[in-house]
């Protein structure tokens, strides 16, 4: 059994092969919103964000961290983790789940939280539904704030952009950020939200109505690749101050054919938590507050042989997340082997094993890296 939100799925996770898939069914998502006070709101797991955000604002309310592809299920992004221009202040999407309702392998569904079924509530959110389906979330929300205004910046060189961004990671007071470098240019972009009077400091700054809806100047993925190319991605996160060295590994790597001519961008995020979040058990958080989040977006000629080259490039690449203390995040492409993910993951593992045993989930995504990891020799 393979379980499935939107299909918007990175190296195969949600592909079934003569399996069974379980889905969501989004079309009346909307109509299952309940508001419950207190700035929380019961949301179905198989909506999707941009039909949540669209309802929350039209009641004053927001979520405070947003992909930048907002047509993902709720359940099927909190099943990875979630990160976007928001988390330099907010954190990981799962950092704003009050409680989720999730179902197990024997078809029972019970509310795990914080307090209630804690180490299930660890292990599904970022856990790539190897603990159960999420069926229904309750969220954290906050004030909606119309206005951002984005500060866009062009770097001479990828070190000034380095230390830009690790400026900025220092910073408690940045709403918004995110940086590229595709073909050679360095671009940021740092935002502020507010609702006050429509007004900029300088000429690289920009007022922008509904950010979340903007294909905003630092955040649209590359083209749709031709026919006769597939795209590999991935991204890893290490502890803020790490950037450099993580980005060098990328550059010593960068003339490995293929990765020469494949590579199409690198995307940066800077995610900060709070110092008592939830220690989540296969989502990309360590112990460092504030983390960077690096994605390596590769189109690579439809060629078992250049695909095999690619994936040997970012199983260096997370040899070296691993050295520096980071973590990769498990949307993407990641040949986690058993030695590799108990070095990642360690006892966790152990757990996972005991969860999917004690719930019957031993035949739910048994195809997924940590699941194979966690079973007994």
């Amino acid at each position: 059994m393979t379980l499935r939100g939107a299909g918007h799925s990175c190296d195969g996770q949600t592909v079934t092969d003569r399996e069974l898939l379980v889905t969501y069914a989004p079309d009346t998502a909307a109509q299952q919103v309940r508001d419950l006070g207190d700035d929380l709101v019961e949301v179905p797991a198989g909506m999707n964000w941009y039909g949540l955000e669209r309802y929350l604002n039209r009641h004053g309310r927001a979520f405070p961290v947003l992909t930048d592809y907002m047509y993902t299920s709720v359940g099927g992004t909190l099943s990875v983790g979630g990160a976007g221009v928001n988390s330099v202040r907010h954190g990981w999407q799962v950092d704003h789940v009050e409680r989720i309702q999730l179902i197990d392998g024997t078809g029972t569904s019970r509310w795990c939280s914080r307090a209630d079924h804690p180490e299930l509530f660890r292990f599904a959110l970022g856990g790539l539904g190897t603990v159960g389906l999420i069926e229904r979330v309750v969220l954290r929300t906050v004030p909606y704030c119309r206005d951002t205004h984005v500060h866009r910046a062009h770097h001479a060189t990828l070190t000034e952009l380095v230390e830009h961004t690790e400026r900025m990671a220092q910073r408690d007071d940045v709403d918004i950020f995110c940086a590229s470098v595709r073909r050679g240019t360095f671009i940021s972009t740092t935002g502020w939200n507010s609702n006050g009077p429509r007004q900029c400091d300088d000429e690289c700054c920009t007022i922008v109505p509904d950010l979340p809806f903007t294909s905003h100047p630092n955040s649209a993925r590359p083209v749709a690749p031709s026919a006769d190319h597939v795209r590999l991605w991935t991204d890893y996160v290490v502890p803020a101050g790490q950037l450099a060295p993580m980005l060098a590994a990328v550059e010593a790597l960068r003339d490995r054919a293929p990765l020469n001519g494949a590579l199409e961008m690198l995307y940066i995020l800077i995610v900060r938590r709070s110092l008592d979040a939830t220690s989540f058990a296969f989502a990309p958080v360590g112990s460092a507050p504030v983390s960077i989040g690096l994605g390596v977006y590769t189109s690579v000629h439809r060629d078992p042989a250049a695909s095999t080259a690619i994936r040997q490039v970012f199983r260096d690449l997370l040899e070296r997340c691993c050295e520096l203390g980071g973590r990769p995040y498990l949307y993407g492409v990641n040949d986690l082997d058993d030695s590799l993910a108990e070095r990642l993951y360690g006892s966790d593992l152990n757990q996972l094993a005991r969860l999917r045993t004690a719930h019957q989930l031993e035949h739910v995504n048994a195809h997924l890296p940590i699941a194979k990891a966690a079973m007994p020799a």
